[in-house]
């Protein structure tokens, strides 16, 4: 049973971060409910973190980029190769890296959060009643939370290993080793997004939907693991549409 309305209180967003990782379905309806300007700090880290980790560890991912341009351009005539070199090139400046990391992140964070939002807005609406589209969306981000702490968590082991993660999430397991390969296949590509942040974050949206959308267990369960299986499907979109186009 969640705590009534009348007894939750506004709270420094700073209490709203701790609770989140300590006491969400309380977080939750605090922020769905009286608090729901709170998104702007769940969204501003989920752009931050990853920027600060792409800045602390710019060394490592040029040298990332310099790989898969060698990779790319083996594949070139001659005649390619020598059109393409100087844009290339150009990819492999720091600022032009960051600004491409920065417009990246922002388009790839509202897309997701549009389609997500769409998602749990239909879904309770079909399964419950119309929730507050404010206090869906201020809990929707804080539901972000998990993907915005990761950068930092890949970040201490960056900088202590001096390496980038190669395989992330659970790809190793798939991985063939052929980076060019691995890109082009939907298991490897699916399995990149399976971690224990992915799997925080999918509990989070469970109690979202218990505590603002006042489903059931069950039905809970059941929205949660289509919201599951469409996010991954948005990631796979690009190879699927590249292998029925013949281009993959």
């Amino acid at each position: 049973m969640t705590t009534s309305v009348s007894t939750v209180k506004p709270v420094n967003f700073l209490v709203n971060f701790w609770d989140i990782l300590t006491a969400p379905s309380l977080a939750l309806e605090r922020v769905s409910t009286v608090q729901t300007r709170s998104w702007w700090f769940p969204a501003l880290l989920s752009v931050v973190t990853p920027l600060l980790h792409v800045a602390l560890t710019l060394d490592l991912q040029i040298a990332r980029v310099q790989k898969g341009i060698a990779l790319s351009m083996s594949n070139m005539t001659p005649e390619q190769a020598d059109a393409a070199r100087p844009m290339l090139e150009r990819m492999l400046q720091p600022n032009a890296l960051l600004l491409t990391t920065a417009t990246q992140v922002v388009a790839g964070l509202l897309v997701t959060w549009a389609i997500s939002m769409l998602i749990l807005y239909l879904g309770i609406s079909l399964l419950s009643s119309s929730p507050r589209p404010n206090g869906l969306w201020t809990a929707l981000t804080w539901t972000w939370t998990p993907f915005a702490l990761r950068p930092l968590v890949q970040l201490v082991w960056n900088l202590y290993s001096n390496s980038l993660i190669k395989y992330p999430g659970l790809s190793s397991f798939v991985a063939t080793g052929k980076l060019a390969d691995d890109q082009r296949n939907p298991v490897f590509i699916a399995t990149t997004q399976m971690d224990i942040f992915a799997v925080w974050h999918l509990v989070l949206i469970y109690l979202l939907l218990r505590v603002v959308g006042k489903l059931g267990t069950g039905s809970s369960l059941l929205l949660t693991v289509f919201y599951a299986a469409i996010q991954i499907g948005v990631h796979l979109l690009p190879v699927l549409t590249a292998k029925l186009t013949g281009a993959g």
